[in-house]
């Protein structure tokens, strides 16, 4: 959101740019300092409906967030072309760095500080890492990349979304603040290098800009849609159209019989941009042009005269009003959601909670803009480099206080996961899954409830997985080290995380048995030829970077040579098990290649993220346990299928992670879950002596 208190005058102070400047053009609108009243209603307006959605929307996208975005760049272009134009291509960057500070930096850090201290007495401490994590990113204006790199994508408000998701959208804006005034001065410079008038050039270049963007996204959203939404590069084009419009000004030259009509369709668009659009799913692809074009509408309308002009409505008390406390208004709601969802262990708000989270949010935000925000922005800026200097000298060490402390989690969690994985006698895992009580004699489990959300595979720590939202090089096929290169047999372990998870259970067998282990994988990707049915309609299709990954995969068969590739033999989703037809297809293709497949049955996803659910109910891990029948069949769904082919053949160890009536959190003193569906690394390990007797029984040909 831009913070900018006198956003509807887009001005710096200083005489008329078009004086000593022949090349400026000096008809055009954006030289002249105007009043925009109606622009601090759209901020009003947005920042209601970015509220009301969060609150009620049931994880829909209101679009406000678009249209912010594009309220900064139609502000920040103006403010920075005008200045470029008059000192002719200079930017006063201690002046323009020092407004930002002043204007972002008092609001973020409070809501920071108190998110933090929130989180440490409401979060389970399973959390703790990636909260400081994040507190840190917010910090940098890097969220928008912490939340890619640690997979989150953005999601619907809930007791396991992350307090700070929001700040995102910050992180984004302040990308923009810092790239925008280098677009704006090389436009500049250009121009007068070239003798062309100035303003043809710089809507040039941001037109260019905008495109490439809009491109990028419209890619992006096709091959990756959670990073897409998180993506600066794919978010840049809707702050860069929001300065083509300043550009352009169409309000004044438009026929005032076009701006009324204009005006109420533009704020049209931008209140049912929600309602008609999935903006999760959606945005920022070409579908975001409905709120961010209905942003356009109604500053091409601009003034319309009239008293029945949508100008008339924006420029109200009441909008007004909102749109001056739209920065804290903001940054309080969402954590107040979250935390408010956690508290009660509810999975949305009623009405009168959302009610009273709003108007804690309004109270909040109030008191925040007229004792913290007008304050600090009251008196003159004399010397703004000294205000930049503070403000990066508090970031800094905002953001060591939060890496030191989530820096020595990590270590306490990192010793947590060393003592879990040396054998003891007190924590058998599966091996007493069917005793009574699970085996569970009510010592401490292992790993550490706190360490247990890392406690993965360690494959991951050596850099050979490729992520999910890498994709530009999805098409580069990455291989972890083979646990035995000179092995007789070599298999390839394939198909995402729920494959993954297997690896320390292959690992101790492999090792027993002299095998070559190689792991190629890509999260969130299984193997499959996606040919529609992925595994039905109800499940969202793979990536075209997935796609791309899986050809890269099979291409590479000949080099990786192995006797069998290990991946999934079945999916689960609450409620069913299934298996792919795109499954079946790349099975047959490795079957005309000769290669064996041995497919795992996939494990459950239980209904609560485990740790943090053992973490609430502690001494109590039945709390945290599921029906097996809520997660699998009682058959095996690829038993009884005549389509599969012979190079086929199934593993089971569902026996070793359930009884025949219950799914348990915690067995043979041990966690049995990371989070609500990959199984922790130090009990997969207690898996080995049933894996290898099922391998025993339905691949012989890989024993001596």
């Amino acid at each position: 959101m831009s913070t900018t208190t006198d956003a509807a005058r887009t001005d710096l102070p200083g005489n008329d740019p078009r004086r000593d400047d022949p090349a400026a053009g000096s008809a055009h609108p954006l030289l002249t300092n105007r009043h925009r009243p109606e622009l601090h209603g759209l901020r009003g307006l947005a920042i209601a409906l970015v509220v009301l959605f969060h609150v009620f929307g049931d994880g829909r996208v209101s679009g406000g967030i678009d249209v912010f975005l594009a309220i900064s760049g139609f502000l920040f272009t103006g403010m920075l072309a005008r200045e470029a134009v008059r000192t002719g291509g200079g930017i006063d960057l201690a002046r323009y760095l020092g407004r930002i500070v002043r204007r972002l930096l008092p609001a973020a850090l409070l809501v920071l500080a108190a998110t933090w201290a929130a989180g440490r007495l409401l979060l389970p401490e399973t959390r703790w890492v990636q909260l400081g994590r994040e507190v840190r990113a917010s910090l940098t204006y890097v969220e928008n990349w912490e939340l890619i790199s640690s997979q989150l994508g953005y999601g619907a408000a809930g007791a396991s979304t992350s307090p700070l998701q929001h700040f995102w959208s910050m992180s984004v804006q302040g990308q923009f603040y810092l790239v925008w005034p280098v677009v704006v001065v090389l436009c500049v410079v250009a121009a007068r290098r070239l003798r062309r008038p100035v303003w043809p050039v710089l809507l040039g270049g941001i037109a260019l800009v905008t495109a490439v963007s809009f491109g990028y996204a419209a890619w992006l959203h096709a091959a990756d849609q959670q990073v897409a939404y998180l993506h600066t590069g794919a978010r840049l084009w809707e702050p860069a159209l929001g300065g083509v419009v300043a550009l352009l000004a169409f309000d004044t030259r438009l026929p005032r019989s076009w701006r009324l009509p204009l005006g109420w369709v533009g704020v049209g668009l931008v209140a049912t941009s929600g309602v008609v659009l999935d903006g999760g799913a959606l945005f920022p692809g070409p579908a975001a042009l409905w709120p961010v074009g209905g942003f356009a509408l109604v500053m091409m309308a601009g003034s319309t005269g009239s008293g029945w002009g949508a100008d008339r409505w924006l420029s109200g008390r009441l909008l007004a009003w909102v749109g001056d406390i739209a920065y804290p208004l903001f940054l309080w709601h969402w954590p107040i959601v979250v935390y408010t969802l956690v508290v009660t262990g509810q999975d949305r708000l009623g009405l009168t909670a959302g009610a009273l989270v709003i108007a804690a949010s309004v109270l909040l935000a109030h008191l925040t803009h007229t004792l913290l925000e007008r304050r600090v922005t009251a008196s003159p800026m004399r010397r703004p480099w000294l205000v930049v200097g503070v403000g990066a000298l508090v970031l800094a060490l905002g953001a060591a206080l939060a890496s030191g402390w989530t820096g020595t989690l990590v270590r306490e969690r990192e010793t947590a996961l060393a003592r879990a994985a040396q054998d003891s006698p007190d924590h058998p895992g599966s091996a007493a899954l069917h005793e009574p009580g699970f085996g569970n004699t009510g010592i401490t489990p292992v790993p550490d409830l706190a360490a247990a959300p890392q406690d993965n595979a360690d494959v991951y720590d050596q850099g050979c997985i490729q992520s999910h939202e890498d994709t530009e090089a999805a098409s580069e096929l990455l291989v972890c080290p083979g646990t035995d290169p000179g092995a007789e047999h070599t298999l390839v372990l394939t198909g995402g995380s729920h494959v993954v998870h297997f690896v320390p259970a292959w690992q101790v067998v492999a090792r027993e048995q002299g095998w070559n282990l190689v792991v190629a994988s890509r999260s969130g990707c299984h193997l499959t030829t996606n040919p529609g049915d992925y595994p039905s309609e109800t499940d969202a299709t793979p990536t075209q970077s997935c796609r791309d990954w899986n050809d890269a995969f099979l291409e590479q068969m000949e080099e990786l040579d192995p006797d069998a590739v290990v991946t999934l033999g079945s999916t689960t989703q609450p409620g069913s098990e299934q298996v792919s037809r795109g499954f079946v297809e790349v099975w047959r293709e490795l079957d005309e290649r000769g290669i064996d497949v041995i497919g795992m049955r996939d494990t459950a996803r239980m209904p609560l993220h485990v740790p943090d659910c053992l973490t609430e109910h502690p001494g109590d891990p039945q709390a945290c346990a599921m029906p097996r029948a809520q997660g699998y069949q009682d058959v095996a769904p690829y038993l009884g299928r005549d389509d599969l082919p012979d190079n086929v053949s199934f593993v089971d160890l569902v026996d070793e992670l359930c009884t025949d009536t219950t799914c348990p959190a915690v067995a043979g003193n041990v966690v049995v879950y990371s989070d609500h569906s990959h199984v922790t690394a130090t009990y997969m390990r207690t898996l080995a002596p049933a894996l290898d007797a099922e391998l025993r029984r339905v691949a012989p040909q890989l024993y001596r």
